[in-house]
């Protein structure tokens, strides 16, 4: 048979086999492939606690549950196409995206049930910690690089779902559209559990080839100005000597081993994201911006002056509001929807006559004791102040960069970068760039209750009632990466991941410990 266009043939394990090559991976997808197998960066992790239907919360329910879980994951997989992909030539120039004839679901769906002597909260907490640093099976298995994990305590009308996947396969936003999906094909669930292609534990995959969502820089133009280009390449030759940039975030050293994550969380409660949010949109900003601001103060306190008299951050933005519509044909629908990589960076920038203005409002007596400190660490009214300036400055500079699209655009440099691997081994050997990142993948629906106290009515239906989101440490990203996750009408969960051995954690658990005090106290005042 002769090949068709994309398709070559591959021998494996002895056997004459062909090999669907779909598509070269996207530059943001390169990007992320490249930091996995050089191991500056291992996986990420959104956790849902799903509240379970009566009918299928007791013990005697055990299999139909698991089944009506096993079908809802197998509905979702085929609405979404690149949870169906393997990829091949993972450490060459050009790895591509290669159908799969099947997958078994027992590598990529994982029950851990608990008994009523174990502490649940615990255990999602430290398996949440533990996946992140885990590695996926080796990239030649060829197979999905995304599990999903659910944890079930006794017969408690609750489970946790953890997806932890591999960056390439698709972005955060991809991982908040399955879980909100998976709920969707749980409440759909018509009880015959029988699905075409599904025999067991396998799953037999369609013989066409799927359509993947196209790369980002297929669907938008990427215009990079030659001045820009010029200032991007400059920046990437110039000798380290030659850098004046005080705002690099050189007081934290890239190191590349030993590779582990610290991670920690803290939950803010319905009623309180409320007033925040209502607190934003009066002084022109949002969470995240919120949160940039918070973070700047905590670390111009925490920080010596001297080694950092400026910062930079950056902030995750999605840009799939900025897509053309999807394909008549796609499976999942509208472009807001698709599983893949649409996101990019928004870079800030805090020069030294800001910091120094935020340092000369600190408190200069910490206190002596624990009640003095939180006192004495509680914003001034002048901190507050500078708190919703610069708050507003990042919400307009992220508005800026979603109305100017993609044009001088960090993606928009990365067409021009020919070997991945090479390049970010070399960017883990330079200074560190920013002190802190902020990824908001925003508002998730739950489908259960509101804060208006409407629900589905009968306590019928499946619901999520927490989110949770981190990531591994990146080694040459950031220091701090805050990964906030809300549900709508449920609350909001600040995650904060960073480098052990790389950010002393009693600095990370100070910073962390603020944003949670100042949170509560800006909703406080409201």
């Amino acid at each position: 048979m002769a090949n068709k266009p994309g398709v070559k043939s591959a021998k494996k394990h002895g056997t004459e086999n062909e090999t669907k090559v779909l598509r070269k991976l996207g530059v943001n997808e390169m990007s992320q492939l490249a930091m996995y197998t050089l191991d500056q960066y291992r996986g990420t992790t959104v956790s849902c606690r799903y509240e379970i239907p009566p009918h299928l919360a007791s013990a005697e329910s055990r299999a139909q549950l698991e089944d009506a879980v096993k079908v809802a994951v197998v509905d979702t997989i085929m609405r979404h196409p690149m949870l169906q992909v393997g990829i091949i030539d993972a450490t060459s120039k050009t790895p591509s995206w290669i159908q799969l004839e099947s997958l078994d679901l027992t590598q990529h769906i994982n029950w851990l049930h608990l008994t009523k002597h174990d502490d649940f909260q615990h255990t999602v907490q430290e398996t949440f910690c533990t996946q992140l640093d885990d590695h996926f099976p080796d990239l030649s298995i060829r197979q999905p690089g995304w599990k999903l994990t659910v944890i079930r305590h006794g017969n408690a009308p609750i489970m946790e779902a953890l997806l932890t996947w591999n960056h390439p396969q698709f972005d955060a936003m991809g991982a908040k559209v399955f879980h909100e999906d998976l709920l969707t094909m749980l409440n759909a669930d018509s009880g015959t559990h029988e699905r075409t292609g599904l025999d067991d534990h396998v799953l037999k995959l369609p013989q066409a080839a799927p359509l993947l969502p196209a790369p980002i820089e297929v669907l938008e133009k990427l215009p990079v100005d030659l001045k820009h280009l010029a200032k991007a390449f400059w920046e990437e030759t110039r000798p380290e000597f030659l850098n004046r940039d005080v705002s690099r975030a050189t007081w934290c050293p890239i190191r590349l081993s030993p590779y582990k994550t610290q991670f920690r969380v803290f939950f803010v409660d319905n009623t309180s994201v409320l007033t925040l949010q209502a607190l934003c949109r009066q002084n022109q900003t949002t969470i995240t911006g919120l949160l940039n601001g918070l973070a700047l103060i905590s670390f111009a306190a925490h920080l010596d002056t001297a080694a950092t008299p400026a910062f930079q951050s950056s902030t995750i933005v999605d840009h799939r509001r900025n897509l053309p519509p999807a394909p008549p044909d796609a499976p999942w629908g509208t472009s807001d929807r698709a599983i893949s990589n649409y996101v990019t960076q928004c870079l800030h920038k805090y020069d030294t006559d800001l910091v120094a203005r935020i340092r000369s409002k600190l408190p200069t007596n910490t206190g002596s004791d624990e009640g003095d400190m939180e006192g004495n660490r509680a914003l001034s009214a002048d901190l507050v102040r500078e708190l919703w300036v610069v708050s507003a400055q990042n919400r307009r500079e992220i508005a800026a960069k979603l109305e100017a699209g993609l044009r001088n655009d960090l993606v928009g440099l990365f067409k021009y970068v020919s070997d991945w691997q090479q390049t970010m081994g070399g960017i883990a050997k330079r200074a560190r760039h920013f002190s802190w990142l902020v990824t908001n993948i925003g508002v998730l629906d739950g489908g259960g209750s509101t804060e208006s106290g409407d629900g589905d009515g009968d306590g019928q239906k499946w619901s999520i009632g927490r989110a949770q989101f981190g990531l591994s440490t990146e080694v040459p990203m950031a220091a701090i990466e805050f990964s906030p996750v809300s549900v709508a009408g449920r609350g909001m969960c600040v995650g904060a991941s960073w480098g052990d051995c790389v950010v002393d954690v009693t600095l990370a658990e100070r910073i962390m410990a603020d944003l949670e005090l100042w949170l509560v106290q800006l909703a406080g005042q409201s």
